[in-house]
């Protein structure tokens, strides 16, 4: 049985193309995505819009996104210990990979509603491999999210 972890970003100020999160493999160990998801956290209404989001998987040599931050993974289980895993957040230049990308999920919502999605069959991510969360447009005024993704770590 692997160890379950979860990468947050909360209230961010988000006004471009970024990819939200982005999970990366660890030497000896795969990783699965169990779930991810966004909600608007703002207290005034925002603009009524509809928010474009997609889930990648990065294979081969990932070059890093950045502009962003580096969350710190946080166990489920208080009891185990630190992810091998590291994971970025909010990067304005995204992720690429010298592979072929693989598209898991595209998906429209409205800011109202949010997104949540767990995997039925959760995406394995290896070492030097990377997933992403990537938000695909811009969004119109001032919107601040929160999300996530649920992983678990698997080796060692």
């Amino acid at each position: 049985m692997g160890r379950n972890y979860v990468v947050t970003f909360e209230q961010v100020a988000v006004s471009a193309v970024q990819d939200l999160l982005q999970i990366k493999g660890a030497a000896g160990k795969m990783l699965r995505i169990k779930r991810v998801w966004w909600g608007s956290t703002d207290t005034a209404i925002p603009t009524s819009q509809m928010i474009s989001t997609r889930c990648r998987y990065l294979p081969a040599a990932v070059t890093d996104g950045s502009g962003g931050s580096s969350p710190t993974p946080a166990a489920f289980d208080p009891g185990t210990g630190a992810a091998s895993f590291t994971a970025k957040a909010n990067n304005t230049t995204k992720a690429t990979s010298s592979g072929t990308a693989i598209t898991m999920e595209e998906s429209g919502d409205h800011i109202y509603n949010g997104y949540s999605r767990a995997f039925a069959d959760p995406p394995a991510v290896g070492p030097s491999e990377s997933f992403v969360f990537e938000l695909l447009s811009t969004v119109s005024g001032t919107v601040h999210l929160s999300g996530g993704a649920e992983v678990e770590e698997l080796g060692g």
